[in-house]
């Protein structure tokens, strides 16, 4: 049986009934699992904001080149059960993009196989769940599998599997970008963010990257958190500007990064907070230089970080530049700065990538005792995991701080707590350095429901980075918030 071609899937324009409350169109094309698979010979260009709509357990075949266009958005709905496939006629030719231009709406890939093509979207937010790219095609190097410009996005657990050619995500001018719980294996430059403020890239892994698994230019107030980062050729993680402006107000924390060229750099008149990481055989830990010719150096502050075999040196920075180093263990040296250890940090299993410590470890409450205790409500250990200490007083600990929620974070003149208990609930400012900031607060509370916003009194800097300490019933939980 002839299956349909882009004719066929033409004659599919039908009155759309509302699929979305935040989407509203009058008619739609509609790709359904009864006419599966679809065999796509030429470009779908659709126009007046119609949508696309790709059902669950739908096949679309698409032949090299073609593209799907549209002015409206996306809907790719597939279940974990029955997901949708985009598959290329020809195996590692590729077969062009999807490209969307719809300002003010959001598209939706969910549960999707998309093998040898990429996305462009313009102006239209993108959401993506369990979505995974295969690329097999040989991609530009500065081609990604995913372009999302002046649009937020949100990719949640999702993977791009490469060949080492072309990059993999990258946002371009936006104020919310979230990439979390994904995987990216032989793609560079994994998670490349242009010109942003308030991204999150948080517990993804990377391995094998033949250039940088995460590379930002000039971004602000921007977390890198609780990422594993195996093998990244160049740089594990690059802050810098790469002539769009130096980045600022970075923090990152939690993170472990193996067998990179270097772990982290800062570049170009950048400057960021590097707290809580482990760097394990990497050429050179962490490196903080100018590398734009103004002699004007980054700023780098490097606290309870783990460096272990690194091959040429632990850190390194140029005359230009500042780096502090405090609170650090290295295997090797004694790093300068204060409160810095040498000795075995004494892993669990490093050669099985187990980078928790044991319970004699050095690393145990030696580090910052200004920066946020860990869970079991002890002074932060050095390294990306903490030992456990009390597992009876981390259960209750959580239970207290499960609902806690603060917004805005980057925030500028207040922000507010929601807390749900019905004990008393303390709330305090500090600097990073342990000076507390005066505050105004003004409490609300709707039966168990704490709603506090909180004013700081004093005048706080810009990229200032402080820290927020919640005190319910005797315990404590801290948060870094970012100061715009």
């Amino acid at each position: 049986m002839r299956k349909p071609t882009i004719n066929a899937v033409c004659s599919l324009l039908i009155i759309a009934v509302s699929i979305l409350s935040s989407v509203t169109t009058n008619a739609a094309i509609v790709f359904s699992k009864d006419g599966s698979p679809y065999y796509i010979t030429e470009d779908i260009v659709v126009t007046n904001k119609d949508t696309i709509i790709i059902n669950a357990g739908t096949t679309l075949i698409i032949s090299p080149a073609v593209n799907i266009i549209t002015n409206g958005v996306i809907l790719i709905l597939g279940f974990p059960e029955d997901p949708v496939s985009l598959l290329p006629e020809i195996e590692g030719t590729g077969w062009g993009k999807i490209e969307i231009n719809c300002p003010g709406k959001t598209s939706i890939i969910n549960n999707a196989s998309i093998v040898d093509g990429t996305i462009l979207s313009e102006y239209c937010d993108m959401l993506m769940h369990n979505a995974t790219f295969i690329n097999n095609q040989n991609l530009a190097w500065n081609n990604p599998v995913v372009f999302v410009i002046n649009a937020s996005v949100n990719f949640v657990n999702s993977s791009i599997y490469g060949s080492d050619k072309g990059e993999g995500f990258q946002m371009l001018n936006s104020e919310t970008v979230i990439v979390k719980n994904c995987f990216f294996s032989k793609i560079p430059d994994a998670v490349e963010l242009t010109n942003i403020t308030g991204g999150y890239v948080s517990h993804n892994w990377f391995e094998n990257i033949l250039d940088d698994a995460i590379d930002l230019n000039n971004c602000t107030n921007t977390i890198i958190d609780s990422n594993i980062i195996i093998n990244a050729d160049d740089r594990g993680i690059e802050l810098g500007s790469e002539n769009n402006g130096n980045s600022e107000n970075i923090i990152v924390r939690r993170n472990v990064l193996i067998g990179c060229g270097i772990g982290v750099i800062l570049k170009e008149e950048s400057y960021g907070q590097i707290i809580n990481n482990t760097f394990y055989g990497n050429n050179i830990g962490v490196s903080c230089i100018e590398d734009n010719g103004n002699r004007t150096g980054s700023f780098m502050n490097v606290q309870n970080c783990i460096f272990y075999n690194s091959i040429e040196s632990d850190v390194f920075k140029d005359l230009n530049s500042t780096l502090i180093t405090d609170y650090c263990i290295s295997n090797s040296e004694v790093l300068s700065g204060e409160h810095n250890i040498k000795g075995d940090p004494l892993f669990v299993n490093a050669l099985e990538f187990d980078f928790n410590i044991l319970e004699n470890s050095p690393c145990i409450n030696a580090g910052n005792p200004e920066l946020p205790k860990d869970s079991d409500n002890t002074i932060s250990d050095i390294g990306a995991f903490f030992y456990n200490t009390d597992t009876t007083s981390i259960n209750n600990h959580d239970e207290f701080f499960k609902s806690v929620e603060i917004y805005p974070n980057p925030f500028h003149d207040d922000f507010e707590v929601i807390v749900v208990s019905n004990d008393p609930v303390t709330i305090e400012l500090f600097t990073l350095s342990g000076v507390k900031i005066s505050t105004i607060i003004e409490h609300e509370q709707s039966s168990t429901l704490n709603k506090i916003r909180v004013i700081p009194v004093s005048k706080l800097k810009s990229n200032m980075v402080v820290i927020c300490r919640i005190l319910i019933n005797g315990y404590s939980k801290s948060y870094l918030l970012l100061h715009s």
